[in-house]
């Protein structure tokens, strides 16, 4: 198993792994977006470090509106949302949620320890979070209470963008990335709920 340790990473090395990146990319790619963007999903995913973009395709310039932030919700981010939403018109929100999410975990524990604004996003967790008891096997919960959370999120867009969906230019889905095989389907495959 891979330890957890942190990497030493510098800010140069940031830099010159862009140089890398530009250099392998010709003009045409930059002129493809440079005036206009053009994604065709919403997505709203976990800031979590270990779920990446590169889920779906290698390079995703300009096809994912992404909307980040702890527990994959859209409470905090309604702005950025509807802007991929009623702007870029994207025809579908996607929103992605993942085992083991810290987000989830520290929200079905007691975190009052942490600062006021990680507290005022755990605190979005608390609805669809509400009535998950911590008895039994807490894999199985924390997992079912990870599902709840994409769900309930995905029932709060289905409210707010009734009027979209029923003229069929909206498509809302949910799903969960599975990168430690919990559904035993394999590792890094994306469950659909």
């Amino acid at each position: 198993m891979k330890s957890c340790a942190h990497q030493k990473i510098s800010f140069s090395d940031l830099l010159k792994a862009n140089r890398r990146f530009s250099e392998h990319r010709d003009i045409a790619y930059f002129e493809s977006f440079t005036e206009s963007q053009a994604p065709l999903v919403t997505l709203v995913i976990c800031s979590d470090s270990r779920i990446q973009l590169c889920l779906f395709e290698e390079d995703e310039t300009n096809r994912f509106f992404v909307v980040r932030n702890i527990g994959n919700q859209l409470g905090n981010n309604w702005g950025s949302i509807d802007y991929g939403i009623l702007h870029l018109k994207t025809p579908i929100l996607f929103i992605l949620g993942h085992v083991r999410c810290g987000a989830v975990k520290a929200a079905l524990s007691d975190y009052s320890h942490e600062g006021p604004a990680i507290k005022n996003e755990l605190n979005g967790l608390h609805l669809p979070l509400s009535g998950m008891g911590g008895s039994g096997d807490f894999e199985s919960t924390w997992l079912s209470a990870c599902e709840r959370n994409v769900r309930f999120q995905v029932d709060e867009a289905a409210k707010r963008y009734a009027d979209r969906i029923g003229t069929g230019e909206l498509e809302v889905r949910g799903a969960m990335y599975d990168f430690a095989n919990l559904y035993q389907e394999g590792y890094g495959i994306i469950h659909p709920l």
